[in-house]
């Protein structure tokens, strides 16, 4: 279904319970939407840009004039014109100003469509064509207060405080042929640092810092007993069988008699890279895909 601009300018976050195909068409209008979106706002800069500038041309041949213009009639009717130039000139300032910002506001973070377009092509292989799959795809900033989730002191610091942020951007739930259930999401991680510091003329300005602390991909995968029920005598395995990328780092891995859980941190230098984060997820799912396997064949 058609993405309703309007309500997605509102919220910034995407919501569906689909099939994959259609979940996928609708990513890429939302692509289109973004790409628009940074089109019309390099036009309307522009169109900014040259209403500023002639404000500033219309100024300058008024002071101009009323330097060497001795003719009063004539210096009268040049400044009349060139006022109502500036007044014409100032109205489509502020209405590009307008629309630059109309249209900064669905000029999203192209990574987090773009990952998760290329997340869902991948588990469509494996999925029945006519499934329903749930995402939630949220493009908000991070940084802000409804994702905050402790503040602290700044440990050396004084009077400076760190707000701790967390923030689930994309949650899909779905299941593949083999019956075998997965829930999957991505959290960004960050810190912002702020405070009041002195500056070289003696002045308190206020000072704030914001540093990545990467991105948190959970995956949870429930599995078939009657298919994998093997698995159980593989949990001293399962380490061995997890190829990450070098810049993702395991932070949690539990094996139960139902479910399997992988946890990993991607890199703050690399969070937001589509690549990255389509690398890393799909070996999440391979490398537990390989344990299934195995257990399969050991059930047979």
């Amino acid at each position: 279904m058609p993405i309703d601009v309007k309500q997605f300018r509102q919220n910034l976050t995407y919501t569906a319970q689909a099939s994959i195909k259609q979940v996928i068409a609708d990513l890429q209008e939302i692509a289109e939407i973004d790409h628009l979106a940074e089109l019309k706002q390099k036009e309307y800069g522009k169109k900014a840009l040259n209403y500023f500038l002639g404000i500033l041309i219309a100024v300058i041949l008024i002071i101009v004039g009323s330097i060497f213009i001795t003719n009063t009639q004539l210096l009268g009717v040049l400044k009349l014109l060139l006022i109502l130039a500036i007044v014409g000139l100032v109205i489509a300032f502020i209405w590009a100003l307008v629309k630059l910002s109309n249209f900064g506001e669905i000029d999203v973070m192209n990574y987090r469509y773009q990952s998760t377009q290329r997340i869902l092509q991948m588990l469509a292989r494996d999925m029945d064509a006519n499934a329903n799959i749930t995402l939630q795809l949220s493009f908000n900033r991070t940084e802000k207060n409804e994702h905050i989730t402790s503040t602290t002191p700044h440990p050396s610091k004084s009077g400076w405080q760190i707000d701790n942020y967390q923030h689930e951007w994309m949650k899909i739930e779905g299941q593949f042929l083999d019956k075998t259930r997965f829930d999957l999401s991505a959290t960004s991680l960050s810190k912002k640092q702020y405070g009041r510091k002195r500056s070289s003329s003696g002045k308190n300005k206020y000072k704030s810092k914001i540093k990545s602390g990467g991105l948190d991909i959970h995956l949870n995968m429930v599995y078939p007993q009657r298919r994998y029920g093997a698995i159980k005598v593989l949990k001293d395995e399962i380490d061995g069988a997890l190829k990450l990328p070098k810049l993702s780092n395991l932070r949690n891995l539990r094996l139960t008699d139902k479910s399997m859980q992988l946890a990993v941190r991607i890199a703050p230098n690399v969070a937001d890279n589509q690549e990255e984060i389509y690398q890393t997820v799909t070996a999440m799912f391979l490398s537990l895909y390989q344990v299934l396997n195995l257990a399969k064949a050991l059930s047979k």
